[in-house]
This record gives C-alpha cells, structure tokens and sequence, in this order.
C-alpha cells in the first residue's frame, strides 16, 4: 500500500482519540517502511524484483526479504515497541495503545494488497490476499487506497473543532 493510503488509517482513529497527537499516529502507520529502508541500507533485507502493468498486475520475478520490518512477529515487537515509547511520552494507556495499533495496522493493509507477508522471518510461512497480483486486482487496489485516503480525511476533517470567532471590540 501506499504511505498516503497507511496514513488515512491514522486520520480515521484520529476521531476516536482526541487527545492523541494527529502526527504521532500517521508516524506510527509509516513504521514498517521507515525501518524497511534502514533494514536495506545495512543489508538485512532486500526488496523484490517486480514487474507491474495493468493487464497482469504486479508479477514477482524475485520474492522479497521483509521479514525484520514487515513480518507479523516484527510487526507485532515493533507496535509493542512504540506503544511503550509513546506511553513514556504522553503517559496515557490508550493513546499509547492506539499508536501501536497504527503500527500493527501497516501489516494488516498490506496483507490485502499483497502475496507475500512473512508471518516471521526467511523460511517461515508468507500469507497475502495477493490483490494487486491481477489486472483487475490491481485497479481494485488503486481504488481501495482512493477509499481509504477520501475516508480518512473526511473522517478527520469532520472531528476537527472549529475555533468560535471572536467578536471584534
């Protein structure tokens, strides 16, 4: 998924969180990535080689190796991870928690849209709905993260508070 269409989710909790900073929860949807390009850097993971149009979808020629920022288990240490340094922070539980559900909520997305989501590391298992892996999946995955953008915004837009006007004196 796109980092646009992770942030929206954190849009949508927004409402449900007033207290919780807009910014901390669009930073924790965009964790996996964030450390999948450090993984990257330093050799620990590397990506796969694809090739997308729209008649086939996204085809893989290589499979990729994601498991440190993007497997279930990673996924689930991380989100614990930043709930414990966003608690440390704002000093609110369910603040707290819901960063890391933003986190948490990066996996589950992009298990949607696409094949291959270690459940741990190299060797373990990858689930993945694969949506993007056909022509018409992936038009429907362009129009799911079109959804989920619109949607977040809306969503936050609404719960914004309107400062009253001061009358003039």
């Amino acid at each position: 998924m796109d980092p646009v269409a992770h942030a929206s989710v954190g849009l949508m909790v927004k409402c449900g969180a007033p207290g919780t900073s807009v910014w901390a929860l669009l930073a924790a949807t965009q964790v996996p990535d964030l450390l999948s390009f450090g993984f990257m850097a330093v050799g620990m993971e590397r990506g796969a080689e694809t090739v997308l149009d729209f008649e086939h979808g996204l085809r893989y020629l290589s499979l990729p190796s994601i498991g440190w920022s993007h497997g279930l288990l990673m996924c689930v240490v991380w989100s614990l991870l930043v709930a414990a340094i966003a608690f440390v922070f704002c000093r609110d539980r369910r603040a707290s928690a819901l960063i890391g559900v933003m986190v948490l909520s990066h996996w589950a997305l992009d298990t949607i849209v696409y094949p291959y989501m270690p459940l741990a590391f190299d060797g373990s298992p990858w689930i993945g709905l694969g949506l993007i892996t056909s022509g018409t999946g992936l038009i429907a995955g362009i129009l799911l993260e079109i959804v989920l953008i619109a949607g977040g915004l809306v969503a936050y837009l609404a719960t914004r508070r309107r400062k009253p006007a001061t009358p003039s004196a």
